[in-house]
């Protein structure tokens, strides 16, 4: 059962919330000590800990600190993302055109994850924390 949307832009679904991206272009990517994608520069999604990419059965585990062993993902830059979902358990899952995936679990000391963003063209902000030990916290 799918809700309207929310006024900062996102659908509420069964125990998640769905980000209005369409099928939205990663523009920059950063590495620093995390990894963090922006969408049609509105949406940015900044991972703490660590989380998994690639193809249904071919999932690989990244470490966002470990910036050489994040050399593989630079073929994100312009990827094109078709869904985009956070779940109230703290989990986050973006679905990519070419079929891989890219989840972040929640962890249990640590932020796993933040997305933020501010909708055009009326900029509606929204900010979603995956909180330590599971769960999520919306502003």
């Amino acid at each position: 059962m799918v809700t309207p949307t929310d006024d900062a832009g996102l659908t509420e679904a069964r125990g998640k919330w769905i980000l209005p991206i369409g099928e939205g272009k990663v523009t920059p990517l950063r590495i620093d000590y995390g990894f963090t994608l922006l969408l049609d520069s509105w949406i940015e999604i900044r991972i703490e800990t660590p989380f998994t990419y690639g193809p249904k059965g071919g999932m690989q585990r990244f470490e966002p600190s470990d910036a050489p062993g994040l050399a593989p993902l630079l073929k994100l830059q312009q990827a094109t993302i078709t869904s985009a979902e956070i779940r109230k358990d703290g989990r986050l899952t973006l679905a990519f055109i070419n079929g891989a995936m890219l989840e972040v679990l929640p962890d249990e000391r640590y932020e796993a994850f933040k997305v933020t963003g501010s909708m055009p063209p009326i900029r509606r902000g929204f900010s979603s924390v995956a909180i330590p030990g599971g769960g999520l916290a919306r502003f």
